[in-house]
């Protein structure tokens, strides 16, 4: 017989009042004599029981001991007949294998990345022992830690660790995430129920997104190298995301005709494959980008752009130096509030295009018409959006060395002319 090294004792024995039996079930913990895990072993209805809990540490184990009996009392002896369950780190690893074969690349990824802090906490309880009582344990769990980002760069000496608490949205992502294994558990016939379905997310600080004003726009385009100024001209001037033009291929720019437009086949959801029109300085940019493209991509990846034949990741460490730079973060802030990401140049589209499509119509009706992907009308919009003033900063700035040569000498019908 095992050897108790250490005991933690759970309730009592079977309550008797008047003629109704209530099972209460004796339980005690307990360690193997040099044992690292903890085990239970408890009475039910006469039958004597002994499982590990899987974990070595006490609390751990306590919590696990006790969703076991409730779900043993609840269930009766059948719950002790029916087929294990797999570990909660299993489950995940089944899980991620799925999500890596049906869904995207960016998707499981982020799925993977959610999951380090669950496999942490849940890793070895069974899937079916884990309720609502244990994820709130683990979102106040998560809410106590700290992570540790570096920090500024100082000019000698190595930089500065900074250390925060773990962000309400970093949280909401892995409780998203674990709702979605749940899903699929009961989906799967593993489980009944989803135990996560009824968490709430916790509340975020979503402020709207920043947008840059004429002045801010060019104070940023001045001080920003290529090819992150040709980058931000057509997040300016298109709206779309930032990892997908990172993702743009040059056979999705069509420039001939009359109306010129790039195609995203590949967006973050159905509604986001979509057709855009292009502006005249979108069109200037991304002729010169094709004709001198030696790949695939408009943006080609590697260091410097050395390779064709794969896309550019993301423009994150030009785009901190251009805004320490042009200093609209700081110094020169006259736009709205929040700080200047790579998504604020998409708020700014967002916002002059409706700002462009209110003053040619009367109602709110008519600017709705603009939200079919079909409708011609939004080429009107995008040309409204124009500033003559803006062509002309962006001229004054694209010189020998972003484009090549002179636009009017080169005989390619891509950057010839811009259609009227």
């Amino acid at each position: 017989m095992c050897r108790a090294e250490s005991w933690s004792s759970f309730d009592k024995q079977c309550e008797v009042f008047g003629n109704l039996r209530f099972h209460v079930i004796e339980m005690k913990l307990y360690k193997q004599p040099n044992g690292k895990t903890w085990s239970m072993r408890f009475v039910f209805e006469g039958r004597r029981v002994e499982r590990s809990t899987g974990f070595t540490n006490k609390r751990k184990a306590e919590a696990y001991a006790e969703a076991f009996r409730t779900r043993l009392r609840n269930e009766g002896v059948a719950f002790l007949e029916k087929k294990d369950y797999p570990t909660f780190k299993k489950a995940i690893e089944d899980f991620l294998e799925w999500s890596a074969t049906r869904q995207k690349t960016n998707t499981t990824k982020r799925y993977k990345t959610a999951s380090t802090a669950l496999v942490e906490h849940f890793g070895r309880m069974r899937v079916n022992l884990i309720g609502k009582s244990q994820i709130e344990g683990f979102i106040t769990w998560r809410r106590s830690q700290v992570v540790t980002a570096g920090g500024v760069r100082p000019k000698s000496g190595k930089p500065k660790k900074l250390k925060r608490k773990i962000s309400n949205a970093t949280v909401n992502r892995e409780l998203a995430c674990l709702k979605k294994v749940f899903s699929n558990l009961v989906a799967d016939g593993v489980l009944s129920s989803n135990p996560a379905r009824f968490v709430e997310f916790l509340p975020e600080d979503n402020e709207s997104g920043r947008v840059l004003n004429r002045d801010e726009e060019q104070l940023y385009l001045s001080a920003a190298s290529q090819p992150l100024r040709d980058y931000a001209v057509l997040l300016i001037e298109t709206g779309v995301r930032p990892n997908e033009l990172c993702r743009l291929g040059v056979r999705d720019v069509h420039l001939e005709g009359d109306r010129p437009y790039l195609v995203i086949t590949d967006g973050k959801t159905k509604a986001a494959r979509r057709s855009i029109p292009l502006s005249k300085r979108a069109w200037e940019v991304l002729s010169v980008r094709l004709h001198d493209a030696k790949g695939k991509y408009v943006f080609p990846g590697g260091r410097g752009g050395s390779d064709p034949n794969s896309p550019a990741l993301k423009f994150s460490n030009a785009h901190y130096g251009t805004l320490k730079r042009s200093e609209i973060d700081g110094l020169n802030r006259s736009g709205t509030e929040g700080a200047c990401t790579q998504y604020s140049f998409r708020h700014t589209f967002a916002t002059r295009f409706l700002e462009a499509a209110l003053l040619g119509h009367s109602s709110l009706r008519m600017v709705m018409r603009y939200a079919h992907p079909s409708d011609n009308h939004k080429f009107e919009a995008i040309r409204s959006m124009e500033e003559k003033p803006s062509d002309t900063a962006l001229a004054q700035m694209v010189d020998a060395d972003s484009l090549g040569e002179d636009l009017s000498e080169v005989a390619n019908p891509r950057i010839a002319t811009f259609p009227s």
